[in-house]
């Protein structure tokens, strides 16, 4: 629930303007009964939790699951490191349509290549292929769209979303071009101040849990999920990540003792002393409940 939510606030998300993530963020408020939002762009994923977390922004929109595409694992990682700093109000789940756009005056039979993310690039593969278009890979799909319009691209198309096609005055050749029509990305809506008790009473609600365990034994996990499914507590994901001790909570700054282990590994580097670590797998396990 996010009745609560401030006037016109400041929005931040992964991309440049016509982003996919920007188009969650606009929606996403929008059904929360805020209309205007002043949506901000940068340039990785731990730039918007950077800037959440020292107050830069007001929120963020991160996505965290793609139906296709699976999870995106950094975002995953990141909301480990920025334990504490943010938290999670909500999530928003968008229908990713892909568009193929152009300059102005551009006809589909002039199109010799497109250019996009390797995921859009992927998810639209039959469709390039039977229109004999080259895919041709770029960082993102609305930075492919703000390429073709800074170099004057008449022989290659973008493929991004139709918000994009406004923000960049593009015009869109063909629309609804992937290949999967289920292609949905979840999205989650962060702050720096969590919901206040009771906020969530009376409406559908999802707790995320992180844990890793301490010993190597048999049915260490089944041991930790059967106490939700003896309470008929419903798990609706879980994923593993590999651990990473002095993660949680760092926030902005380094893991603790990162720069005295460093120091260490020079001076035994310097006098011959030098150990290789012997291979650790532990993992950190990431749960969604439908439970608030």
């Amino acid at each position: 629930r996010m009745s609560e939510l401030m006037s016109q606030p400041t929005v931040g998300f992964q991309g440049v303007p016509g982003a996919y993530s920007e188009s969650a963020s606009i929606e996403a408020f929008a059904a929360a009964g805020v209309d205007e939002i002043q949506a901000r762009g940068f340039h990785t994923f731990e730039d918007v939790f950077v800037a959440l977390s020292k107050g830069a922004i007001d929120y963020a929109v991160l996505p965290v699951e793609n139906t296709l595409g699976g999870s995106i694992h950094v975002n995953y990682d990141l909301l480990l490191r920025f334990h504490g700093a943010v938290h999670i109000l909500g999530e928003y789940t968008l229908r990713v349509r892909h568009t193929l756009l152009a300059l102005p005056g551009v006809q589909l039979n002039d199109i010799k290549k497109a250019m996009s993310h390797p995921q859009a690039l992927a998810q639209t593969e039959s469709y390039l292929r039977t229109a004999g278009i080259a895919p041709l890979v770029g960082y993102d799909t609305a930075g492919s769209a703000e390429l073709v319009v800074q170099q004057g691209l008449r022989d290659t198309a973008a493929i991004a979303s139709i918000h994009a096609a406004k923000v960049h005055g593009l015009e869109v050749l063909d629309y609804g071009i992937e290949d999967d029509p289920n292609n949905f990305t979840r999205f989650l809506i962060l702050s720096r101040a969590a919901p206040p008790p009771g906020a969530l009473l009376g409406f559908a609600a999802k707790t995320s849990v992180v844990f890793t365990p301490h010993r190597d034994e048999a049915g260490v996990l089944f041991k930790a999920m059967s106490v939700f499914a003896v309470r008929d507590i419903n798990l609706s994901k879980i994923e593993s990540r590999p651990h990473k001790p002095g993660v949680l909570g760092a926030g902005a700054g380094p893991a603790a003792g990162a720069s005295g282990g460093a120091e260490a590994r020079r001076a035994s580097a310097a006098n011959g002393t030098a150990v290789v670590p012997a291979a650790s797998f532990e993992y950190t396990f990431y749960v969604d409940l439908l439970v608030g």
